[in-house]
């Protein structure tokens, strides 16, 4: 698919981002529902809590009798394409049932997701240490309505007024397996079917197109952990190779395949500070169309840019991060980056997109390390806030 079909495919048919997206990194885990364009960070790391979050468990204090192994927990964030939104998330724990191990939990939650804007989404998941965590689990499936708006395709592109309405369900199944060390090698399958309606705010009659795609694909995640923390990592690194291949065969409308690398590090200063550092590149096909395109932009890769405001067939964004723990309850950042999208690497180094900004985590459990974070990040185009919780990645 050349570059000019798949800007006539946008300007024509904008079929936008589907809800079911590339399986990657997502900070702290997996992100198998990555709603690009739309901030969903909140929707997609609920489907992987960990013990971490129990810190986070308001009810238990309401009740003696309220079991320690159920959390529930209503999360308020920000992000600029959504607005004000609220989260309702729960988990229930299920410990490996052995004395002295380093196996994490598994767990089986849910969550559902309302926003300012209309836009909300539902779903549940579980993720399974099973085998002395050699062998790791995740599935997950989700409903999703979301409204954002599609910005184009390239650096230049931002005349466009268009209104991105997607709703439709997703899955998804993956397994891992502990082949070295910290080494885990995967093979996962999606499904999903996103109805997409397209609204523009020009001087021409009202255009209202409606249309629907299937997707299913197989996906292959490689990943390397040797964080020392899950939620805070003073030390380690997190490297997470993922491969999407979409085909007709299992149920996609389309034949494309993806592929992403995520490459975080954190290094101890001080007595309790870090500096972390993270390089994500993304890179689809010459034939992919154009909803699979790479974006960054959001929390996590690049703050200062909504998600979704830049796209193209090839993307890296490199920021890093100084944390300053202030005290036992708060945590200040500072922060820079920058990132470029192109038609290819080779095109790369001719429209940087810097970005710089501060923070601050207000603690919720010193023993987990979780908590209430909250940024402003100035890019080329403006500032944006975001909130949340825990930290960017």
């Amino acid at each position: 698919m050349s570059r000019t079909f798949c800007l006539s495919f946008a300007l024509l048919l904008l079929v936008s981002n589907p809800a079911v997206a590339e399986t990657g990194a997502d900070e702290a885990s997996t992100r198998d529902f990555d709603i690009q364009g739309a901030d969903a960070a909140s929707v997609s790391g609920l489907l992987h809590l960990d013990d971490a979050n129990t810190a986070l468990n308001p009810f238990q204090k309401l009740s003696k009798s309220w079991p320690e192994d159920l959390v529930i927990a209503p999360i308020p964030a920000y992000s600029p394409q959504l607005g004000w939104n609220l989260t309702l998330g729960g988990a229930y724990f299920l410990a490996s049932g052995k004395e002295n191990t380093d196996v994490p939990p598994s767990l089986i939650g849910a969550f559902a997701m309302a926003a300012e804007n209309g836009s909300y989404a539902y779903g549940a998941g579980t993720y399974l240490h099973l085998l002395d965590d050699k062998l790791r689990i995740k599935a997950g499936a989700a409903h999703i309505d979301i409204r954002y708006r599609f910005y184009g395709i390239g650096n230049e592109i931002d005349f466009l007024d268009i209104d991105i309405l997607q709703k439709g369900p997703a899955y998804f199944l993956t397994g891992s397996w502990n082949v070295w060390k910290k080494l885990y090698v995967g093979l996962g399958y999606r499904r999903g079917s996103v109805d997409t309606r397209v609204r523009f705010d020009v001087s021409t009659p009202f255009f209202d197109p409606f249309f629907s795609i299937d997707l299913g694909g197989f996906s292959i995640p490689i990943e390397i952990d040797s964080r020392d923390h899950e939620q805070f990592p003073r030390n380690g690194w997190h490297i997470v190779g993922q491969t999407v291949l979409y085909r007709e065969s299992v149920g996609s409308d389309f034949e494309a395949d993806t592929y992403k690398l995520s490459v975080n590090h954190y290094f101890p200063m001080r007595d309790a500070d870090v500096l972390a550092t993270r390089l994500v590149m993304k890179s689809a096909d010459e034939d992919v169309p154009f909803f699979l395109l790479s974006t960054f932009g959001g929390k996590t890769d690049l703050r200062g840019y909504p998600s979704g405001r830049y796209r193209d067939e090839t993307m890296y964004a490199l920021q890093t991060e100084y944390r300053w723990q202030f005290s036992d309850r708060w945590v200040f950042t500072g922060f820079a980056g920058v990132g470029e999208v192109a038609e290819s690497f080779s095109r790369m180094g001719r429209n940087f997109l810097p970005a710089a900004g501060i923070g601050a985590r207000f603690v919720l459990s010193a023993k987990h390390k979780v908590g209430l974070s909250f940024d402003a990040a100035k890019g080329k185009d403006g500032t944006e806030l975001y909130f949340g919780v825990g930290e960017a990645f």
